[in-house]
């Protein structure tokens, strides 16, 4: 990989990085028991334009192309899953399969952590999903630790019908400013 490159998209990407997010995780199909909810799932992370003027969404570049994308929220509140104001978060990592194992993911999440840092937040918040073990991976390495007290029904979160089946949402936070404690 010769050049990798990590910034904010602009409007007129909208469709592009749509369709990247259907290929991201359009492999998921099948895998999933509660394929209704996995669709509106795909959906909902699919509208990016609904959340562009709350959040950011950021595009990695592969040699010229968006190989991926990720939308971070300066404040998590926004994202309406029931995450603190003082946090920030991100959602809808999503890499084109042609294109995972190059760290694109980890560039993505190392840039919200960078971000976040910027801005001064003490904790970031995420969700995501057992199946999707590849983020999962780049989560714990980068030291997010899970918190099931945050974690919730898909099916409740998007309002769709939970006795069509339900994904549950698993929480994640990383803290990146530690607490001042005073020696004796």
């Amino acid at each position: 990989m010769s050049s990798l490159f990590v910034r904010r998209a602009v409007r007129r990407e909208i469709p592009e990085i749509e369709h990247l997010i259907l290929a991201a995780f359009s492999p998921y199909r099948g895998r999933v028991s509660a394929s209704a909810v996995l669709e509106a799932y795909i959906e909902n992370s699919r509208d990016i334009a609904s959340r562009w003027e709350a959040a950011e969404i950021l595009a990695v570049e592969v040699n010229g192309r968006i190989g991926g994308t990720v939308t971070w929220y300066a404040d998590a509140s926004r994202e309406g899953l029931n995450w603190p104001q003082d946090w920030a978060g991100f959602r809808t990592l999503a890499v084109h399969p042609d294109l995972r194992g190059l760290g694109l993911g980890r560039a993505l999440v190392r840039e919200c952590i960078r971000r976040s840092e910027q801005r001064g937040v003490a904790t970031i918040g995420i969700h995501t999903a057992d199946f999707m073990a590849a983020a999962c991976r780049i989560y714990d390495s980068l030291g997010f630790r899970r918190i099931p007290s945050h974690d919730l029904s898909v099916s409740e979160a998007l309002r769709c019908d939970p006795n069509a089946g339900d994904v549950l949402a698993i929480a994640y936070r990383l803290d990146l400013v530690k607490p001042f404690t005073e020696s004796r």
